[in-house]
């Protein structure tokens, strides 16, 4: 798919097995539910499904019938644990595979009227599943359009917003022919046999520049999508209220706690990782976590799980050495561009 650049456009928010058990969710208990707090009138449009519950393999197609061009939509995919103790949770986020094991969930084949969720075949973190897509909201402060990317290519950015990049948060989208708009591979997803390194990141946020690079192997990202945006203050940034990045250990937890005491269905929640060796600056790579093969077959990444009202908890995979330090941002429900979690999301 070749899309062309919009620049009306709300920020977002991230398989070549066979896709079975398709759904289409329009009625019963699996209907699209539209809570009051959430009927705005358009353009700021907003659709969004109760807990859903979705099979290991199965897509489930949603109808939003927002209308418009999808380029201008955000989408929030949030899963729900009902047995490892994960909770609310964004674990696998784009996909994992181990061994030939596929775990985690992702949004794709994004269009005006509907929206797809697959749960990869093998999952424990996603027994339920809960969509949200937005209309368009304003303008971002940059957006670079739908560029195109060759497998393995750094492309750098200049978003020149010219705020401090910790005030900053970034989105960023794949297109592909064989999935539309999507999120597969968010993060960056090494698969063991053949080997192979599918998916994008994004990395090296800076007050004016940041870079995205797709993985060497990769087949869905034929296009990439950036916006940067300075929004609205958030009602909970651990840089402010801990006084800097955490440091998580690798196979630790750290749990920040927010006290906001709201709904964990109506948070926002924004994560991001630091590396200070100056390799990577701030960054997403492997957001959701990821089984690399060519470190010997190592788990890498981070990504959010426990989300309650009033915590949530990060987890940083046993080998990760990317993620030593980690900060969250989080947003009670309001009209505010939404971008991914810190998981393959954040």
């Amino acid at each position: 798919m070749k899309k062309q650049a919009k620049f009306l456009v709300c920020g977002i928010v991230v398989l070549l097995l066979a896709l079975v058990c398709a759904v289409s969710v329009a009625a019963g208990p699996l209907s699209p539910v539209k809570p009051p707090e959430f009927q705005l009138p358009r353009p700021n449009a907003v659709w969004g499904t109760a807990w859903v519950p979705i099979l290991r393999g199965q897509t489930l197609t949603f109808t939003h019938n927002l209308g418009g061009d999808p380029d201008d939509y955000a989408v929030e995919l949030l899963f729900l644990d009902l047995d490892d103790g994960m909770g609310i949770n964004r674990a696998y986020y784009g996909g994992m595979e181990v061994n030939g094991q596929w775990y985690g969930a992702h949004w794709e084949n994004l269009t005006s009227n509907t929206i797809q969720v697959y749960r990869h075949t093998d999952d424990t973190a996603a027994d339920l599943i809960r969509l949200r897509v937005w209309g368009p909201l304003d303008p971002p402060d940059y957006d670079s359009g739908w560029l195109d990317v060759s497998q393995g290519e750094t492309i750098t950015l200049s978003h020149g917003v010219g705020v401090t990049a910790t005030d900053l948060t970034v989105g960023l989208w794949f297109s592909g022919t064989v999935r539309g708009i999507h999120q597969f591979g968010f993060g960056g997803l090494g698969v063991d046999g053949p080997q192979q390194m599918l998916g994008a990141h994004w990395q090296n946020l800076t007050d004016s520049t940041v870079e995205v690079i797709r993985h060497p192997n990769d087949t869905d990202v034929e296009q990439v999508r950036m916006i940067v945006v300075h929004g609205t203050e958030p009602d909970y940034d651990s840089l402010e209220e801990l006084g800097d990045w955490q440091d998580v250990a690798a196979g630790d937890v750290y749990t920040f706690t927010h006290n906001l005491n709201w709904s964990p269905n109506m948070l926002l929640i924004r994560g991001e990782c630091y590396d200070s060796s100056g390799m990577r600056g701030i960054h997403m790579l492997f957001a959701g976590g990821n089984h690399d093969w060519f470190n010997g077959g190592q788990y890498q990444g981070v990504h959010l799980q426990n989300i309650t009202g009033n915590s949530v908890t990060v987890f940083r995979q046993p080998e990760d050495e990317f993620c030593p330090q980690v900060r969250l941002r989080i947003w009670k429900r309001s009209l505010m561009i939404y971008l991914p979690l810190l998981n393959k999301e954040s």
